[in-house]
């Protein structure tokens, strides 16, 4: 790897990195603990696949982002997860996802390099 794309690269990853956690850390406690309220009062409940592990959060990002995702289907029901967003959780769903792809395209190109020298 060339070494003055090195650093940059490493800065990069790792602000992602501590992006990523500190949005997946507010998203799971604040904005699906208020959807899922706003949806239980609509007699509708969280995954039941999902008790406590946060595995569904990437559903609820995507289901907050994208109109495409907003379905229903065997594992999860998104339909109404958009209905309930604030905009603050539209922030933070954002803030999450372009963490998690910063992360997956720092760690792309860092590999290519590896894989040329």
């Amino acid at each position: 790897m060339d070494l003055t794309l090195a650093p940059i690269l490493t800065s990069l990853f790792l602000t992602f990195l501590f992006s990523f956690f500190i949005s997946s850390l507010l998203f799971s406690r604040v904005s699906m603990k208020h959807i899922n309220k706003k949806m239980e009062l609509d007699d509708l409940y969280p995954p039941s696949w999902d008790r406590g592990i946060g595995a569904s959060a990437s559903f609820y990002v995507f289901a907050i982002l994208f109109n495409k995702y907003r379905i229903k289907n065997k594992l999860f029901d998104a339909r109404f997860i958009a209905k309930h967003a604030r905009t603050i959780d539209k922030v933070i769903a954002a803030i999450y996802f372009t963490s998690v792809a910063g992360m997956i395209i720092c760690l792309c190109i860092i590999t290519l390099f590896k894989s040329l020298t």
